[in-house]
């Protein structure tokens, strides 16, 4: 029984690192794209959009308050919300990894640790 114990930890184990570890690289990768894209035009015209957007208000306080608040800072805010997003998932994917290489790991001792949790009858 402890056996088979050891080795359905040791698999679940191997597929959580497996996963944990795409996914880590999964949203670097997606963190490179993301910066690639700022650096082009699209992320220009996007500003510019909203800007436009903003002078179509006719009340000029409400114009100018959305103006120097939101098309100044609200590329910024979500840049920052965007690539926050994105490492939190790279977090848990790294995460992920370290418990399931610790399960990998735990799966070769199963006779220390079993005992003490569960008591075959």
């Amino acid at each position: 029984m402890m056996i088979a114990v050891g080795v359905l930890i040791g698999f679940l184990g191997a597929l959580a690192f497996v996963i944990g570890i795409a996914t880590y690289f999964m949203f670097r990768l997606g963190i490179r794209m993301f910066d690639q894209s700022l650096k082009s035009d699209i992320a220009a015209q996007g500003s510019e959009q909203v800007e436009r957007a903003a002078m179509k208000i006719r009340n000029p306080l409400v114009r100018r308050f959305v103006t120097d608040h939101l098309v100044k800072t609200g590329g910024t805010v979500a840049v920052s919300v965007v690539r926050g997003a994105l490492q939190s998932r790279m977090r848990t994917g790294l995460f992920m990894a370290v418990a399931g290489a610790i399960a990998v790991i735990s799966a070769f001792f199963i006779g220390s640790w079993l005992p003490l949790i569960w008591k075959a009858g």
